[in-house]
C-alpha cells in the first residue's frame, strides 16, 4: 500500500531524531489486503550496509503483528534480492533484478483489520518504523498442515479438513533447476498428487554452502553469494501453492557429514580443511555437539523460517535424512537424541506457524526409537528392494506404528531398488508405486509411499497417472472421524496361487530380529515380514547373521523359490535352502544378481531354512511358495460405519510376467460397526472411478460380497445405509 502524506511527514520527522550511523528505516510498503493464510509481504530498506545482514548480532529485524481480537505474532524480517529468470538451451540463468531490501512475511490466520510494527536493532541502536496496517479477507486457502486433532495418525488442515498426502520425493532439480519444476510437478498435480519432498541440497538451493573457498570467503553463517538458492525455494514454494502442492523440506543431508556416504564433506563450509578461512571442523561427525556448528545451523533456520515459513505450502521441516550415514553414527546415536531435541525445540520455539517436525533414517527398524521421542511430530521410514510393496509397506508401517504409537507415519522414501534405470527396466509401467500407494493407505499410512527416482524414472516415463486412482478414492472421505484400523479380510477363491513376500526390513548392517517364521494358508506370514531382513548374511559377517527358517504345512506339492536382488562383489557367493534339516537341490548353489532358485517341495509340514554360504551376502527380493494360497487377498480400514479396502491379486506385482483372472471370488466382511443394510461400491483403482455397486445385509458384524472378475485389483467403499 502507499503511505499518505501525513504519515510521509512524520516518517520524514521521525528518521531526523535518530542516531547519525543507526539502522533508518525507507517507507514501508506491503501487499495489503490479503487473503487468510495467503502472504502479506512487506518490504523496505534499512539505510545502511551491512558486513553480515544475515548475522542477528549485527542487524536484527522484528515484525509484530496484531490481529482483529488482539492476538500478537511476531516474526523476524530477513535480507532479500530479487531475480529474473531465463533460460537457454537446457540451462537456468538468474539475473538480479533491482537493488536488495529487507521484506518481512506473514499469514494471518484471522480475517478483518491487521496492524504491523516494525523495529530494526544494531550496534548503533534501535529504529522503529511508523505503524502499518492491512485487511484480510476470506479465502480457500485451508491453512497449515497438522496433525489431525480427531485421529493422531492423520494429519489434516488448519480449518480441519483431512490431508492425505499423496506424491513423490523431488529432492532437486537438474540443470534446468527451476524450470526442471516447472515439468514435473503441475503434471504430478494434476494427476492427484498433493506432495513432494525437497532438499535444502548443496547442490540446489542450500544457502550455507559454497564449491570453492578463497580469500573472498564469506561461509559459513554469511549467504550473500547464495541468494540465487534462497531465491530458487520462493520460485519453487509459489509453484507448490499454485499447484495446491505441499512441500516436506529436508534440512540436512547425510552427505555433509559424512566421508564415505554421498559425501560432500570436501565442500563443507564447516570443513577447517576445506575452508581455511572460517571452517572449524575437523571430523564430520563432530557437528552433533560442537557449539559453533550448532549456533551456525539455527542462524540457517532463522534465515528460512524468517523467508519461508509463511507459506502454507510448506508441510513439514526434516531435519536430517537417514542421519545413520553421517561418519561413524552408531558411536553418536545419544547425541543424535540430544541433537533432535535441541534443533527441534528450536523450530518449534522460533517458527511462528509451528509447522510440523521429523526426521528419517534410511532404515528406522535398525536404530531405538530414542530419536521419535525427541519432539518428533510424525515417523518415517525409507524402504527399497521390495517386489510385492503393498505387502512390504503394509508390514512396515505395522511395525513403525507399534513402536510409535499415536503418531502419524509415512513411507518417505521407496523403491525396487538400484539406480533409477532399476525402475524403467524392472517396472515401465510404475506397477510399484501404484501398490506402494494403495498398501500404504490400507495399512493406516498417514499418506501413500513416496517413490525416489522422480527426474529418470516417473517424469520420463510419464508415470504421474499412477497418483491418480488413489487421489480420486479418498477424495472427500473424513479420513480422521472415522476411528479406523488396517485389517486384513478373508477372501475365498476356487483356484489356488502363489504366495510371493517381500523382506520389510532391506537396510544393510541389520541383524534380524527374528529367524523363526510361520508362513499359513491365507498369506499370513508370523511374525510379520518386518522382522525379516533382506540381507542374509554369511559367517562373514557374524556380528549381523540371523538367517531364516521358514515353518509350513503344504496341502499339495510346491516350490520355494528364492529372488535375489543383488550379491556381495567380495569373493564368491552362494545359496542353500534345506528342507527338514536336509539338502535340496539349491545347496551351496553359486548365485548371481537377478537369479530365482528354486526347491520342490512336497505336500505335508516342513522347516525351510535359506543360508548365505559364500564368502559374504546376498540380497533376498522375495520368496515363494507357488499353488499355496488363494488367489486373492484384501486388505483395508475398517471404522466407525464405513469400509475403505483393496482386493488385490496375489500375482499383480512388477516382477509378475503374467496376472490371470479370477473368477469365483468371496470376501468376507466381518467386525463391521452395525447390523443392517449397507451398500458397497466399486472402485477402479487406477481411474478412481465408481465401476459398479451392491446392496448388503450385515448380519452379526459380517456379510459375504461375491467379487467381480479380478485381473489386477479392485477398490471398495462399504457404508451403513442408515448412518453416516
Amino acid at each position: 500500500m502507499r503511505l499518505p502524506v501525513l504519515l510521509l511527514t512524520a516518517f520524514v520527522f521521525f528518521l531526523s531524531t535518530l542516531p547519525a550511523g543507526a539502522a533508518q528505516f525507507s517507507p514501508v510498503t506491503d501487499n495489503g489486503p490479503v487473503g487468510k493464510y495467503e502472504k502479506l509481504e512487506a518490504s523496505f530498506t534499512l539505510g545502511q550496509a551491512y558486513a553480515n545482514p544475515f548475522d542477528p548480532a549485527q542487524i536484527d529485524v522484528t515484525a509484530v503483528f496484531t490481529s482483529p481480537t488482539g492476538v500478537v505474532h511476531t516474526v523476524k524480517g530477513f535480507y532479500f534480492q530479487d531475480y529474473r529468470r531465463t533460460q537457454s538451451g537446457n540451462s537456468e540463468t538468474l539475473t538480479p533484478a533491482g537493488s536488495p531490501v529487507w521484506k518481512v512475511r506473514f499469514a494471518p490466520d484471522e480475517t478483518g483489520a491487521w496492524s504491523y510494527a516494525l523495529t530494526a536493532v544494531d550496534a548503533k541502536g534501535k529504529a522503529v518504523a511508523p505503524a502499518g496496517g492491512f485487511n484480510v479477507t476470506a479465502s480457500s486457502n485451508r491453512g497449515f498442515v497438522r496433525v489431525s486433532a480427531k485421529d493422531p495418525e492423520y494429519f489434516a488442515f488448519d480449518n480441519g479438513e483431512p490431508y492425505f498426502p499423496l506424491g513423490e520425493n523431488m529432492a532437486w532439480g537438474g540443470g534446468d533447476r527451476t524450470y526442471d519444476f516447472d515439468h514435473w510437478l503441475p503434471p504430478l498435480a494434476k494427476a492427484g498428487g498433493n506432495y513432494i519432498r525437497l532438499w535444502q541440497a548443496p547442490w540446489s538451493t542450500e544457502i550455507e554452502w559454497a564449491y570453492s573457498y578463497g580469500s573472498d570467503t564469506k561461509l559459513p553463517g554469511n549467504y550473500m553469494d547464495r541468494m540465487k538458492e534462497a531465491w530458487e525455494l520462493d520460485y519453487l514454494l509459489d509453484l507448490c501453492a499454485q499447484n495446491k502442492v505441499y512441500a516436506l523440506l529436508c534440512l540436512i543431508n547425510h552427505g555433509k557429514f559424512s566421508t564415505t556416504n554421498d559425501s560432500n564433506w570436501d565442500s563443507n563450509p564447516y570443513n577447517k580443511k576445506a575452508n581455511p578461512k572460517g571452517g572449524f571442523l575437523n571430523q564430520p561427525d563432530e557437528f552433533w555437539t560442537n557449539p559453533q556448528a550448532l549456533d551456525l545451523i539455527k542462524r540457517n533456520w532463522r534465515y528460512l523460517i524468517a523467508r519461508y515459513a509463511y507459506s502454507t505450502s510448506l508441510e513439514s521441516w526434516e531435519i536430517f535424512n537417514e542421519m545413520e550415514w553421517t561418519n561413524n553414527y552408531s558411536t553418536h546415536l545419544a547425541e543424535s537424541v540430544t541433537f533432535h531435541q535441541q534443533m527441534g525445540d528450536y523450530l518449534k520455539a522460533n517458527d511462528p506457524y509451528h509447522h510440523l517436525v521429523t526426521t528419517s533414517y534410511a532404515n528406522a527398524l535398525k536404530w531405538p526409537i530414542d530419536v521419535w521421542k525427541a519432539g518428533l511430530q510424525f515417523t518415517q521410514e525409507h524402504n527399497y528392494g521390495g517386489l510385492d510393496m503393498a505387502q512390504v509397506v503394509d508390514s512396515i508401517a505395522n511395525r513403525m506404528k507399534a513402536r510409535n504409537p499415536g503418531k502419524p507415519f509415512v513411507v518417505g522414501e521407496m523403491g525396487i531398488g538400484g539406480a533409477g534405470g532399476a525402475e524403467g527396466k524392472k517396472d515401465p509401467t510404475g506397477i510399484f508405486i501404484h501398490n506402494t500407494n494403495w498398501g500404504s493407505f490400507t495399512a493406516k499410512a498417514a499418506g501413500g509411499g513416496f517413490p525416489w527416482w522422480w527426474d529418470n524414472y516417473v517424469g520420463p516415463l510419464k508415470l504421474y497417472w499412477r497418483w491418480t486412482g488413489l487421489a480420486n478414492f479418498v477424495e472427500g472421505e473424513d479420513l480422521d472421524n472415522r476411528a479406523y484400523q488396517p485389517v486384513a479380510f478373508q477372501v475365498t477363491t476356487p483356484s489356488s496361487g502363489d504366495l510371493t513376500f517381500s523382506p520389510g526390513n532391506n537396510g544393510w548392517g541389520v541383524k534380524a530380529t527374528e529367524n523363526q517364521f510361520t508362513l499359513t494358508s491365507d498369506g499370513g506370514v508370523s511374525p510379520s515380514e518386518g522382522n525379516l531382513t533382506g540381507f542374509v548374511y554369511s559367517t562373514a559377517k557374524a556380528e549381523f547373521r540371523n538367517p531364516p527358517t521358514f515353518h509350513v504345512t503344504l496341502a499339495k506339492d510346491s516350490e520355494f523359490r528364492v529372488a535375489l536382488n543383488g550379491v556381495s562383489s567380495w569373493g564368491s557367493q552362494k545359496l542353500t535352502i534345506t528342507m527338514d534339516g536336509k539338502p535340496t537341490s539349491v545347496d551351496n548353489l553359486p548365485v548371481t544378481a537377478g537369479g530365482v532358485y528354486g526347491a520342490k517341495i512336497p505336500a505335508g509340514t516342513h522347516e525351510l531354512f535359506v543360508d548365505s554360504t559364500g564368502t559374504d551376502w546376498v540380497q533376498v527380493g522375495s520368496y515363494t511358495l507357488t499353488q499355496f494360497v488363494g488367489s486373492l487377498r484384501c486388505k483395508a480400514l475398517n471404522g466407525r460405519n464405513r469400509v475403505l479396502g483393496r482386493v488385490q491379486s496375489r500375482s499383480f506385482t512388477y516382477g509378475s510376467t503374467a496376472t490371470p483372472k479370477v473368477e469365483g471370488g468371496k470376501l468376507m466382511l466381518s467386525g463391521l460397526s452395525r447390523d443392517g443394510d449397507w451398500s458397497l461400491e466399486w472402485w477402479d483403482t487406477d481411474q478412481g472411478v465408481k465401476i459398479g455397486r451392491l446392496r448388503l445385509k450385515v448380519v452379526q458384524g459380517a456379510v459375504q460380497v461375491p467379487l467381480p472378475p479380478i485381473t489386477t485389483d479392485l477398490a471398495f467403499k462399504a457404508s451403513c445405509a442408515d448412518v453416516k
